[in-house]
């Protein structure tokens, strides 16, 4: 499907007109839109033969099902401007008319699939004249400030671009009834700087469709970081099978006040607590994490029962095997052992909203809990504690746990990367199948060679690790040091390096227990400590702050201290 947009030339005495027609068809050409150029002139020297022709000439580009975008007037007067509207339907196409002025053509108003005003007084008119084909997108503040004598929003190349894109994805989908029960929806959120974390936002869709026969409408809450290209590549993996994909654009300042407290994630997180507002006639939605691979009918999760809860998920493996401890636990604001994490969810989201402002409860959260790190998923935990259905772990496998297990054989589940790294040189079949996966996505060409890049860079780190650590533990006066709690990998690590006297272990605040091999002392005795040392550190120790405490005591990551799980094998909860 190719789209076009209509411009004027030639001279015309509405000068205004020519240059708003100029600037929108400026901002299509970059969005990649084809022009039909209309030259002005005097329609009344013309047979109607003539003129018929001189239209032919002007959308002899046009082929059937393709997207017009025609900008009126013209200047060529009503009859002209109807022919032209004639012509180009005749070609099975959708219409979007983008008016600059107001004009009482009764045809080309209610022949268009879509009208976009591109100012007040246009917008005012279509109001007070009821058409129903007026555009308008949803939660996002396109309706013109009818008092307003400033320039409105339109007046940026920006928001122009913007303003197109949406009506094109609007025309583009088939008629969706968003209360149909046959239609399973599904949420991500998508912050995407370096222009490839869609990539993985496909994978998980491709996944999804591979292994179910249900209709799916795919929304992709996103902000201004996602190419032009890469939505185009994901309406490709959603079209395959007719499927549908929706795009809903969020305004990140509205994320000001817990910003900069991100760090290691993006503001992408925070965009799921938008859903009940992005979609106000969706009673049910499954939200998904972008580093998942889906080898199971997706229906069967969107069956399950929530009516009396507010979100269903599974529960934290980390957190509730004692690995890890999140703020609202170590507070005592959420039992460990119902502690879900936020990476595959059911919202029900009619009851969500009956609680109140989702997004807005969050924030509050957020702001009265500065220590709360884990950020929307704390929030969730802590918000509808009393309310979340517990789901079998089949629904979101952390690969990496059952890597450690030696489970190498797929099963129909939900696996979920969460920060792990895909590993060609594995035997596990999770991997193959995830990279066969993303070969089967419109991203294949460039992912195959950048996914065996990655793992031969994997594979030189493992052998410059372990080169920096001979040189120190060939030190026979070097002592050892572990920042962790003596969890099965620091406890591998004790039975290949031979402890001496002295070694001992650090937390940011010291934790002794009678079954520990080695005792603990508070980090910041590193400060102090007079002989040689190599540290050894489980990066996810003092809720992942570790390398970061590590480095702001002044030592050096791969020449100081030793992330264990960069070196270690998978089956030993390592990286490679």
């Amino acid at each position: 499907m190719n789209v076009h947009i209509t411009n004027i030339y030639g001279f015309i005495h509405d000068q205004d007109l020519r240059k708003k027609q100029n600037q929108f068809a400026d901002a299509a050409h970059a969005l990649g839109f084809k022009e039909m150029g209309i030259f002005n002139f005097d329609v009344s020297t013309d047979t109607e033969n003539e003129l018929s022709k001189r239209i032919d000439g002007i959308i002899s580009s046009l082929q059937f099902n393709d997207l017009v975008f025609v900008q009126l007037p013209t200047g060529n007067g009503e009859h002209y401007d109807n022919l032209l509207i004639n012509k180009i339907k005749a070609y099975n196409t959708k219409v979007c008319v983008l008016l600059h002025q107001t004009i009482e053509y009764e045809y080309v108003l209610n022949a268009a699939d879509l009208i976009m005003p591109t100012n007040n007084e246009v917008y005012a008119y279509l109001k007070e004249h009821n058409y129903t084909n007026v555009f308008y997108k949803k939660n996002i503040n396109y309706e013109f400030e009818l008092n307003s004598t400033s320039s409105n929003i339109l007046s940026s190349d920006f928001y122009i671009k913007k303003y197109l894109i949406d009506a094109q994805d609007q025309l583009e989908e088939s008629v969706l009834n968003e209360q149909d029960e046959d239609i399973i929806h599904i949420g991500f959120g998508l912050h995407d700087k370096d222009g490839h974390y869609s990539v993985w936002v496909g994978t998980v869709m491709q996944s999804i469709l591979e292994h179910t026969d249900s209709r799916i409408c795919f929304h992709i809450l996103h902000d201004e970081t996602v190419s032009e290209e890469n939505k185009r590549k994901l309406k490709q993996v959603a079209h395959q099978k007719g499927d549908s994909i929706q795009f809903h654009f969020i305004d990140t300042s509205i994320f000001d006040d817990v910003k900069d407290r991100l760090h290691r994630f993006t503001v992408g997180t925070m965009f799921r607590l938008m859903l009940p507002e992005m979609l106000p006639n969706l009673n049910k939605i499954i939200y998904l994490d972008a580093d998942l691979l889906v080898n199971t009918d997706i229906k069967d999760l969107w069956d399950i029962d929530i009516s009396n809860y507010f979100v269903a998920g599974v529960r934290d493996y980390g957190t509730c095997h004692h690995t890890f401890t999140p703020y609202p636990v170590r507070e005592g604001m959420v039992d460990r052992q119902n502690y879900i994490n936020a990476g595959v969810l059911i919202l029900n989201l009619d009851k969500i909203r009956s609680y109140g402002n989702m997004k807005n409860q969050s924030i509050q959260y957020l702001i009265d809990n500065p220590e709360s790190n884990l950020f929307d998923q704390d929030a969730l935990n802590v918000i509808y504690k009393n309310s979340i259905l517990l789901l079998d772990e089949k629904w979101n496998s952390f690969v990496l746990v059952l890597k450690s297990k030696n489970v190498k054989e797929m099963e129909n589940r939900i696996y979920h990367y969460v920060g792990d790294l895909l590993k060609l040189y594995s035997d596990c079949q999770i991997d193959k199948e995830y990279f066969r996966t993303i070969c089967r996505t419109p991203w294949k060409d460039y992912e195959m060679n950048h996914q065996f890049e990655r793992c031969f860079d994997r594979m030189n780190d493992r052998v410059y690790q372990y080169q920096n650590m001979l040189q120190l533990l060939s030190n026979p006066n070097i002592k050892h040091v572990f920042y962790g709690e003596e969890n099965k990998k620091l406890k591998t690590l004790y039975s290949r390096i031979h402890l001496k006297d002295g070694d001992y272990r650090v937390l940011e605040y010291a934790k002794n227990l009678d079954s520990d091999i080695l005792p603990c002392k508070d980090l910041f005795v590193l400060k102090d400590e007079k002989d040689p040392i190599i540290i050894f550190v489980n990066w996810e120790s003092d809720d992942c702050r570790a390398i970061q405490n590590l480095e702001e005591l002044g030592f050096k990551n791969g020449k100081d201290f030793f992330v264990v799980a960069r070196f270690f094998s998978v089956n030993d909860g390592g990286f490679m």
